[in-house]
């Protein structure tokens, strides 16, 4: 079978579309977009606003903690000075020659014999003169 009568039989068959256009297909205006972008826009502002608050607030915070701890160091210093000055008063004041001026000033006499004292019998022993 050639070409020409399968067009043929088609045709005859099928109706004939083109006199009559079809009332059901037509252009259609796309419909107008109903969504605004001042939400979106609002966000973005927000996000921006809430990040440049959140760094204000983290460097705020930073800087506290900087003079905190400068504070403290200053402290710090001051109290080891004040530590040094104690001891030395404390070494000059357990030096011999001034437990021995106190001693007598206090109405104490040096002891004519060493001796130590037994914890466990409570008696004194002496090891020898002085």
């Amino acid at each position: 079978m050639s070409a020409a009568p399968l067009r043929q039989q088609r045709s005859a068959h099928a109706p004939r579309t083109e006199a009559a256009p079809r009332r059901h297909l037509r252009p259609v205006a796309a419909p107008e977009s109903s969504r605004s972008l001042v939400p979106f826009a609002w966000l973005c502002v927000a996000i921006i606003v809430a990040a440049l608050a959140s760094v204000l607030l983290i460097n705020t915070t930073m800087a506290e903690g900087a003079y905190e701890r400068r504070d403290l160091k200053i402290q710090i210093a001051d109290l080891h000075t004040q530590q040094s000055a104690l001891q030395e008063t404390l070494d000059t004041n357990a030096a011999p020659a001034n437990l021995a001026r106190r001693a007598a000033r206090l109405g104490m006499a040096p002891a004519p014999a060493l001796g130590s004292v037994s914890l466990s019998d409570g008696i004194v022993l002496e090891t020898g003169k002085q």
